[in-house]
Protein backbone atom coordinates (compact mmCIF):
# COMPACT_ATOMS: atom_id res chain seq x y z
CA UNK A 1 0.00 0.00 0.00
CA UNK A 2 1.40 3.59 -0.95
CA UNK A 3 1.31 6.15 1.35
CA UNK A 4 -2.06 8.14 -0.29
CA UNK A 5 -4.19 4.64 0.08
CA UNK A 6 -2.98 4.25 3.55
CA UNK A 7 -4.68 7.57 4.89
CA UNK A 8 -6.82 7.98 2.38
CA UNK A 9 -10.29 7.79 4.36
CA UNK A 10 -8.78 10.45 6.34
CA UNK A 11 -9.32 13.06 3.42
CA UNK A 12 -12.20 12.37 3.15
CA UNK A 13 -14.77 14.86 4.26
CA UNK A 14 -16.77 13.08 7.58
CA UNK A 15 -20.05 15.05 6.58
CA UNK A 16 -20.41 14.35 3.21
CA UNK A 17 -19.82 10.82 4.55
CA UNK A 18 -22.44 10.76 6.85
CA UNK A 19 -25.08 12.04 4.96
CA UNK A 20 -24.71 9.05 2.15
CA UNK A 21 -24.40 6.50 4.35
CA UNK A 22 -28.06 8.39 5.99
CA UNK A 23 -29.76 7.96 2.14
CA UNK A 24 -28.36 4.32 1.63
CA UNK A 25 -29.89 3.58 5.07
CA UNK A 26 -33.31 6.35 5.13
CA UNK A 27 -36.36 3.83 4.52
CA UNK A 28 -37.96 6.93 2.08
CA UNK A 29 -34.86 7.13 -0.34
CA UNK A 30 -34.24 5.78 -3.49
CA UNK A 31 -30.78 4.70 -3.02
CA UNK A 32 -31.81 2.25 -0.04
CA UNK A 33 -33.07 -0.02 -2.94
CA UNK A 34 -29.89 0.08 -4.85
CA UNK A 35 -27.74 -0.53 -1.30
CA UNK A 36 -30.62 -3.80 -0.34
CA UNK A 37 -29.72 -4.91 -4.09
CA UNK A 38 -25.83 -4.51 -3.75
CA UNK A 39 -26.14 -6.34 -0.31
CA UNK A 40 -27.85 -9.56 -1.73
CA UNK A 41 -25.56 -9.24 -4.41
CA UNK A 42 -21.95 -9.19 -2.18
CA UNK A 43 -23.78 -12.01 0.37
CA UNK A 44 -24.67 -14.30 -2.07
CA UNK A 45 -21.02 -14.24 -4.05
CA UNK A 46 -19.37 -14.05 0.19
CA UNK A 47 -21.83 -16.73 0.51
CA UNK A 48 -21.03 -18.93 -2.33
CA UNK A 49 -17.64 -18.63 -2.20
CA UNK A 50 -17.13 -19.74 1.84
CA UNK A 51 -17.35 -23.95 2.20
CA UNK A 52 -18.82 -24.47 5.60
CA UNK A 53 -20.39 -20.81 6.30
CA UNK A 54 -22.53 -20.86 2.98
CA UNK A 55 -25.05 -23.42 4.46
CA UNK A 56 -26.06 -21.13 7.49
CA UNK A 57 -25.96 -17.53 5.12
CA UNK A 58 -27.86 -19.65 2.47
CA UNK A 59 -30.70 -19.71 4.93
CA UNK A 60 -30.72 -16.09 6.08
CA UNK A 61 -30.55 -15.17 2.03
CA UNK A 62 -33.24 -17.56 0.96
CA UNK A 63 -35.56 -16.00 3.92
CA UNK A 64 -34.83 -12.52 2.36
CA UNK A 65 -35.60 -13.98 -1.30
CA UNK A 66 -38.50 -15.20 -0.07
CA UNK A 67 -39.91 -12.15 1.84
CA UNK A 68 -38.68 -9.81 -1.39
CA UNK A 69 -40.23 -12.29 -3.95
CA UNK A 70 -43.94 -11.55 -1.96
CA UNK A 71 -43.49 -7.98 -2.52
CA UNK A 72 -42.20 -8.15 -5.96
CA UNK A 73 -45.12 -10.35 -7.13
CA UNK A 74 -47.55 -7.80 -5.68
CA UNK A 75 -45.39 -5.09 -7.57
CA UNK A 76 -45.26 -7.36 -11.12
CA UNK A 77 -49.13 -7.11 -11.20
CA UNK A 78 -48.74 -2.83 -11.78
CA UNK A 79 -46.75 -1.70 -13.89
CA UNK A 80 -43.17 -1.81 -13.56
CA UNK A 81 -41.77 1.70 -11.68
CA UNK A 82 -39.46 4.31 -14.33
CA UNK A 83 -35.61 3.92 -13.45
CA UNK A 84 -34.95 6.86 -10.85
CA UNK A 85 -32.35 9.47 -12.26
CA UNK A 86 -30.30 11.23 -9.74
CA UNK A 87 -29.14 14.09 -12.56
CA UNK A 88 -29.89 17.04 -13.96
CA UNK A 89 -28.89 20.23 -15.48
CA UNK A 90 -25.72 21.71 -13.96
CA UNK A 91 -26.74 25.67 -14.53
CA UNK A 92 -24.19 27.77 -12.24
CA UNK A 93 -26.55 30.50 -10.23
CA UNK A 94 -24.80 32.99 -12.25
CA UNK A 95 -25.93 31.57 -15.82
CA UNK A 96 -29.82 30.94 -14.42
CA UNK A 97 -29.54 34.44 -13.09
CA UNK A 98 -28.35 36.12 -16.76
CA UNK A 99 -30.80 33.84 -18.20
CA UNK A 100 -33.32 35.29 -16.40
CA UNK A 101 -32.36 38.69 -16.80
CA UNK A 102 -32.30 38.63 -20.52
CA UNK A 103 -35.71 36.14 -20.79
CA UNK A 104 -33.52 33.43 -22.33
CA UNK A 105 -34.95 29.91 -22.74
CA UNK A 106 -32.76 28.09 -20.03
CA UNK A 107 -31.23 24.75 -21.76
CA UNK A 108 -28.86 22.00 -20.92
CA UNK A 109 -25.60 23.92 -21.87
CA UNK A 110 -21.78 22.62 -21.45
CA UNK A 111 -19.79 24.56 -18.91
CA UNK A 112 -18.29 26.89 -21.49
CA UNK A 113 -21.22 28.34 -22.93
CA UNK A 114 -20.11 31.79 -24.21
CA UNK A 115 -22.78 34.58 -23.53
CA UNK A 116 -21.40 37.07 -26.52
CA UNK A 117 -20.52 36.83 -29.64
CA UNK A 118 -16.45 37.92 -29.62
CA UNK A 119 -14.22 38.13 -26.99
CA UNK A 120 -11.90 40.84 -28.38
CA UNK A 121 -8.28 40.58 -27.26
CA UNK A 122 -8.47 36.60 -26.69
CA UNK A 123 -6.95 34.28 -29.56
CA UNK A 124 -9.69 31.74 -30.78
CA UNK A 125 -7.55 28.82 -30.34
CA UNK A 126 -4.17 28.03 -28.59
CA UNK A 127 -1.21 28.95 -30.42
Amino acid sequence: LTKDKLYSHLTRNPGKRAFRAKKRTSTSSDYQKTEAERLMRLSKKLTGSSGEGAEEGSSTAQEMQIDEGSETQDDSASKPTPKVTTHGPRMSGREVWKASKRGIQLRRAPSTTVWHKRSTGKPQRRR
